[in-house]
């Protein structure tokens, strides 16, 4: 017994005759007789009596009903394995570095109101720990600094995130200027973002001291950017951040000032593996930031 035969017989019962059932399964009378006959020794029972009225006996009646309850469950399954390959509904697992989470939410509202039955898992960390969920399958896509090798990826380019200095808001108000040098910076304490491997922050801003033959005076390093800025508050230090990584939470603690003599920039961006099979949820997701962005441009 299978599923095309519990629908030949739930059409010939709806029917009430084998004719009327072989009109709407649009076949000829004689294979679909075969077939209810077929389905009555594969079972060992009469399913129907054909007299001058067709009638249903008890186990007819009994298969009529399970029959019903499984094609309407067989009909709610391929509607909803189509919605998900429409990516109309599912789940997307997307990943997010501090660095870029506030580009999150109004990609997420947005999208939200367009897909609303797509749940979305957002998985939060470093660069480094979202490209390992990326690699094993974990997450579609993950909003992060560009790692060093980007052969396996396809990239999406958000906008660039200049370095800031941040300082406990005390210092700030004492220093009285909206712009500081390194040299000036590197007469403070400096508490450094930790080093990642395959991401280039750290070695990068040892480099612009370098370039300018300073030492930085560095009295903690951490890769927990939440640490970082707790330290600064607490006038442990200063830090050289992204200036996306400075969260609102913090503004009346810390205060963030320009690097005068530092034009380099970060690029927040969406990372998605290539040559691996993208959901539609996914490419809707992705189409959506397009939208965003143009909207931006134009605006």
């Amino acid at each position: 017994m299978d599923i095309r035969q519990l629908k030949y017989f739930k059409t010939i019962v709806d029917g009430g005759n084998i004719i009327h059932a072989a009109e709407k399964l649009h076949m000829a009378q004689p294979p679909l007789s075969q077939q209810l006959k077929k389905l009555e020794q594969e079972l060992g029972t009469t399913l129907i009596k054909r007299k001058s009225q067709w009638v249903l006996t008890e186990t007819g009646k009994l298969l009529y009903e399970h029959a019903k309850r499984i094609l309407h469950e067989v009909d709610y399954i391929q509607q909803e394995i189509q919605h998900i390959e429409d990516g109309l509904k599912g789940t997307l697992s997307i990943g997010v570095s501090s660095s870029c989470a506030k580009f999150l939410p109004e990609i997420i509202y947005a999208y939200r109101q367009k897909y609303p039955n797509i749940f979305i898992h957002v998985y939060k960390g470093d660069s480094s720990y979202l490209e390992n969920l990326l690699v094993n399958g974990k997450i579609e896509l993950a909003f992060m600094l560009l790692p060093s090798n980007l052969l396996p990826y396809e990239v999406k380019r958000l906008k660039p995130e200049p370095f800031l200095v941040v300082m406990p808001s005390k210092w700030h108000d004492e220093l009285n200027t909206d712009s500081i040098t390194l040299n000036e910076a590197n007469e403070f304490p400096i508490l450094m973002l930790g080093s990642m491997e395959g991401y280039s922050i750290h070695e990068n801003i040892l480099n612009y001291f370098s370039q300018y033959q300073l030492e930085p005076n560095i009295v903690l390093e951490c890769k927990d950017i939440f640490s970082i800025l707790d330290f600064v508050s607490e006038e442990v230090g200063i830090a050289i951040l992204p200036q996306s990584e400075v969260y609102e939470i913090f503004t009346n603690r810390v205060k963030t000032i320009k690097i005068k003599d530092l034009a380099q920039f970060v690029e927040p961006s969406i990372i998605s593996l290539k040559d691996t099979h993208q959901s539609r949820a996914a490419r809707y997701f992705l189409n959506m930031i397009d939208v965003i962005m143009l909207d931006k441009v134009l605006q």
